[in-house]
């Protein structure tokens, strides 16, 4: 029985051992909502100086966890080898890598981020920040950067503040890791601590592989252009944008459909572009649509190869050698597009495959009334591709009508067969009418006005340039929340220029404003002042 009694206490001693060691959630009583509290007495010293490498412990009033430390934890100046973190309960130990050398006379900031947390509730102990020095002293100069999106003004959270030392030039950011650097949190603010005496070149960048280096084609980044001087600066915000630098125009698909059309499809819209075959003595006719060019050649059919020019306004040129088409056979002549839904005063646009050379008008039947009736088509204008038609369709109705056999013919003198065509126009009444008074533009500035709906698709879109005030009325619009995204176009290419950091070319400025909630059958009115150009601005000139 002894024996028994022996062998019970153990186990029951084996039992609280293992509760002791696998700590679990405290039952009944208000729930944990603090993040854990350093004990300072237990950890390794706060703001060392003349820091030697050896291991950091930090310990904690209750256990904790670590939350994915690779890319929570930031250290500046960054390390050149991964430490190693452990957490044993209530502690947390770091141990740098033997290979590790720590610069000289240099005060480094660990950031946490939102690393630490206690495991009952995980409560998390946001941004803790060790610090110390391997020289004499902590350096206590700071610096406030507020970051925002370029293209929509919206702050960017996540985006690596960076300092570099000023005499390493522009292309720091491409070669070399800051000395100092912070994290932008959501409202785009990244605060700098802990930095010395110097003069620095501040970048913002959005780090997708955490490398601290602009690498990547997607990676957005951004530059601030003056010197940051410190301590002159110490305390201010700076303010800098992140934009992704724009993609070299190139095609990615190039191909001839017959013997008469050369296609090019681009990786993004050829807005700016300008085109030119060299030794060519036929003429040639491009159409565009969004980011496809079609070179349409005829009625000469191209037999030998050409060489295409094209030249990107501000961005170069680029010379193509095409060879000449496999297959000369000239397609037949199709319908390839129309736009169905039309609005009040619209014409009707139905696009073919080849470029249209004339068009018969007593060749249209309305299908209501299942004979020609020319009172149904009041006018009508063929423009490359496009044949434009002036529909009599009352506002909320639809209409069925046929074009005829031999009603289109391209320039090869082929026409097409038997084609039906729907429409519906849009009813007044369901659409809402917007006038908007933009004020303090500045007349020397060329601008781009686009109306956005909530999908950011472009709904309406129109250049101004010579005007301090510009009214744009736009009739016919459907009910939706819109916003009005102005570009300063500075090289007047009619496309947004992103920048680029290293060449040290800023982005063309963007402005956006919200725009009334349009409902249907409502007429608006709307005043924006742009603050593009100021009265004082305009006095002080």
């Amino acid at each position: 029985m002894q024996g028994l009694g022996v062998l019970t206490l153990l186990a029951f001693l084996v039992l609280f051992m293992e509760s002791c060691a696998n700590p679990v959630a405290p039952t009944g009583g208000p729930k944990d909502e603090d993040p854990p509290v350093l004990d300072t007495l237990a950890s390794s010293p706060l703001l060392p100086v003349n820091f030697t490498k050896k291991d950091i412990t930090l310990e904690f009033d209750e256990f904790i966890e670590l939350d994915n430390p690779a890319t929570s934890i930031v250290i500046s100046p960054p390390l050149q080898e991964r430490p190693e973190y452990r957490v044993r309960g209530r502690r947390l130990i770091m141990s740098f890598h033997d290979d590790e050398k720590l610069l000289d006379n240099t005060t480094y900031t660990i950031n946490f981020g939102d690393a630490i947390r206690d495991i009952t509730e995980r409560n998390v102990l946001k941004n803790f920040l060790y610090v110390f020095s391997t020289g004499s002293f902590i350096d206590s100069l700071d610096l406030r950067v507020n970051i925002t999106d370029a293209f929509t003004g919206l702050p960017a959270e996540g985006v690596i503040a960076m300092l570099h030392p000023w005499s390493v030039g522009d292309s720091a950011l491409v070669k070399q890791k800051p000395v100092h650097f912070a994290v932008s949190d959501k409202n785009g603010m990244a605060h700098l601590q802990y930095l010395r005496a110097d003069s620095f070149r501040l970048f913002a960048l959005e780090d997708q592989n955490r490398n601290y280096i602009l690498d990547l084609a997607g990676e957005k980044s951004g530059f601030h252009p003056d010197p940051i001087v410190l301590p002159d600066n110490s305390g201010e915000t700076i303010e800098i944008s992140i934009y992704k630098r724009k993609d070299r125009l190139f095609s990615s698909s190039r191909r001839w459909r017959d013997g008469s059309k050369y296609s090019l499809v681009y990786n993004r819209p050829p807005v700016a572009l300008e085109f030119d075959f060299p030794g060519l003595d036929i003429p040639f006719v491009p159409t565009h649509h969004g980011d496809t060019i079609v070179f349409h050649f005829g009625p000469e059919i191209i037999t030998d190869s050409l060489m295409l020019v094209t030249s990107e306004i501000n961005e170069g040129t680029d010379t193509v050698r095409i060879a000449p088409p496999r297959n000369t056979e000239i397609a037949p002549l199709r319908k390839s597009k129309i736009s169905a839904n039309l609005l009040p005063g619209e014409k009707a646009i139905v696009r073919f495959n080849h470029i249209v050379d004339s068009f018969n008008r007593d060749s249209v039947m309305y299908v209501d009334t299942l004979i020609v009736e020319n009172q149904n088509l009041r006018n009508f204008a063929f423009q490359s591709d496009s044949l434009i038609l002036d529909l009599n369709l009352e506002s909320g109705k639809r209409g069925e009508w046929i074009l005829l056999p031999g009603a289109v013919t391209d320039i090869f003198g082929q026409t097409n067969d038997s084609i039906r065509l729907n429409f519906s126009r849009q009813a007044t009444s369901a659409l809402a009418q917007l006038e908007i008074l933009f004020q303090q533009l500045d007349s020397a500035q060329q601008y781009i006005f686009n109306l956005e709906d909530q999908r950011e698709n472009v709904v309406r879109t129109v250049l101004v340039s010579g005007k301090s005030e510009f009214n744009w009325n736009l009739v016919n619009i459907r009910p939706d929340r819109y916003t009005i995204r102005i570009i300063a176009d500075v090289n007047r290419n009619r496309i947004w220029d992103p920048g680029h950091p290293i060449q040290r070319r800023k982005a063309e400025q963007i402005k956006v404003f919200k725009v009334i909630e349009l409902r249907a059958n409502w007429e608006f009115e709307q005043i924006i002042e742009t603050g593009f150009f100021t009265e004082k601005e305009e006095g002080e000139e």
